[in-house]
């Protein structure tokens, strides 16, 4: 009986070969067309990950717990590095922000932190042999070159009719901290008070941005991990799946646990629920328009819900009529009790950002959004018709790459770019300052839901790059404006104190009329007259390319790999 099982034992069979071999995906072009398909590394022993294998032994690792800027959720994750490079990224738990989950993007374009990076401050020359060269210089010449720059400004505009005064913007970019965005501030109204400062928020962004008088405009206030409990959900202008991968997996256990009806306004995406539980109402804001005046049939499901909730993505805010927009969000909330109770038990208005710190510049201040509305030399005098900023003589580039119309400066116009990647921005600029990555920098961001966090260094910036707030600081201290170092986070809290009491999320106050109980939003959504006119165009794909967002990921070879397997049908037309 023994050799008759050992004889049985040693020929093949479907299950002994699946038992000894370890489990495979199929090779297919799904992997790379879901956002979340690396967890599969992290839950299948057998499985590993592609770009950290075979490169360094566990033991050789220092861990860095962080956070991650790629998107707005701010999931918290696990640097593992071997001296300056990092060799692999890993989610770190948290039950109120990612639980134990991160994207792909997250979890994959480390690559990009060591690749066309910013090392040494440089000068474009614009005369002799070498013009429109950019040549590397120390800090102290680079630093001496702004200040030559705008004391030349400064003469030139004293000696016209312009009584000393000239054009000046700064925009800041998606991924920079609240430390750089206060310095950046403390900069502008101290050296520049009549300049102008923008929030760079997501790319290719022209105007809009949601009111800033109350925090609870303008932030999640459901919760990532409220909105679990939600049973009717109204997305307008967003795709979750792709700007917030970890938000949409917690609409998709409302809806698989929780039985959530889900409505879309937007363009058609496919959100991975159940089919039957998704209704798309509509494409453009003319659906929106009938939704908060009681005319569209899902307003039904809307008035029957006991906890609904409404999801409006910051792509549908920078339209032209982006203000419309959020004045159908206003008077959807008044015709809805239930989502805003006045007993404090339910907030189900969300903002979402695609960006990591967006909510934190709000925070501190920065309402604008590429209007260019505020001149130094006042917006009566601008010829109209005249292309944007075409009399400025300084932009100050915080971060910023995916700017609109920066073709169109004059060739007057003295560009600064400071940031860590020699991305669209640092092609433009005549001066450039090397920063620091979030990886390498003791910084604070804010997500979408208004929770506050902070990431850790992990190795030490390249060359001789800085953290983005103390170049800053440096700058100021030259300029004139400070006598001694400059705290930012002094700034911080006395304009965001709770940015700067604890780490965690913090529940806005919400303000109501005391007679009717209204909501206040802001006065860009309430002081806007009834009846005007939404474009008839319809909300556009708020995510062109998922993998491809921010200057890490463009310098990314992997996420390269993953571009160019959706645009294919298999692996093999990719390799090709």
């Amino acid at each position: 009986m023994l050799s008759r099982a050992l004889a049985r034992w040693r020929q093949p069979s479907r299950w002994r070969r699946w038992l000894r071999a370890p489990p495979t995906i199929p090779i297919t072009s799904a992997p790379a067309t879901v956002p979340l398909p690396g967890h599969f590394v992290r839950h299948w022993g057998a499985l590993t990950s592609k770009p950290y294998a075979f490169t360094a032994r566990p033991w050789e690792l220092k861990s860095t717990e962080s956070v991650d800027v790629l998107d707005g959720v701010g999931s918290n994750i696990r640097i593992d590095t071997v001296g300056s490079e990092v060799k692999r990224i890993l989610p770190r738990l948290n039950e109120d922000v990612n639980e134990e989950w991160i994207n792909d993007k997250t979890r994959f374009a480390y690559d990009g932190l060591k690749r066309q990076r910013l090392t040494v401050p440089m000068v474009r020359v614009r005369e002799g042999g070498l013009a429109g060269q950019l040549m590397p210089v120390d800090w102290y010449k680079a630093r001496a070159v702004l200040f030559h720059w705008l004391a030349r400004c400064m003469r030139t505009a004293y000696a016209s009719e312009e009584s000393g005064l000239f054009e000046a913007h700064a925009i800041i970019g998606p991924y920079v901290d609240v430390e750089s965005v206060a310095a950046m501030r403390r900069i502008f109204y101290s050296v520049l008070p009549e300049g102008t400062a923008h929030v760079h928020v997501q790319e290719h962004a022209r105007t809009g941005a949601p009111p800033t008088d109350w925090r609870y405009a303008y932030c999640a206030n459901t919760t990532l991990a409220g909105l679990e409990r939600a049973d009717v959900v109204l997305l307008v202008g967003t795709d979750p799946r792709h700007e917030a991968p970890l938000l949409n997996t917690r609409l998709r256990k409302a809806v698989l646990f929780g039985n959530a009806r889900v409505g879309l306004i937007g363009s058609g995406v496919d959100l991975t629920y159940n089919r039957e539980h998704v209704v798309h109402l509509g494409l453009g804001p003319q659906t929106l328009r009938n939704v908060s005046e009681g005319r569209h049939p899902f307003c039904v499901q809307l008035a029957a819900a006991e906890r609904p909730a409404l999801i409006v993505g910051q792509r549908a805010l920078q339209r032209q009529d982006g203000a419309l927009v959020y004045q159908c969000v206003e008077r959807l909330m008044q015709h809805l009790p239930r989502l805003m109770p006045a007993d404090g038990s339910w907030n189900g208005l969300n903002v979402l950002h695609a960006a990591a710190n967006t909510v934190g510049a709000l925070d501190l201040g920065f309402d604008e959004t590429l209007r260019g509305s505020r001149w130094v030399d006042a917006a009566t005098t601008q010829t109209p018709g005249a292309r944007p900023w075409h009399r400025a003589k300084l932009l100050f580039l915080l971060g910023a790459d995916d700017v609109d119309g920066l073709e169109q400066l004059p060739e007057d116009c003295f560009v600064v770019y400071q940031g860590h990647h020699g991305d669209y921005g640092a092609s433009i600029a005549d001066l450039v300052l090397p920063g620091a990555a979030y990886t390498e920098k003791n910084a604070t961001y804010v997500n979408t839901e208004g929770r506050v966090q902070a990431s850790e260094v992990a190795y030490l910036p390249p060359g001789q790059a800085k953290p983005d707030a103390e170049i800053l600081d440096e700058l100021l201290i030259g300029l004139g404006g400070s006598g001694a170092v400059f705290d930012p986070m002094e700034d911080v809290a006395l304009l965001a104190p709770h940015l700067r009491s604890t780490y965690g999320w913090q529940a806005p106050h919400v303000v109501r009329d005391a007679a009717s109980g209204r909501v206040h939003l802001g006065p860009s959504a309430g002081t806007l007259r009834d009846g005007g006119e939404m474009y008839r165009t319809p909300f556009g794909p708020p995510v062109d390319n998922f993998y491809m967002t921010d200057p890490i990921t463009r310098a990314s070879s992997t996420m390269a790999k993953c571009t160019r397997v959706i645009r294919h049908t298999n692996f093999d037309e990719a390799n090709a």
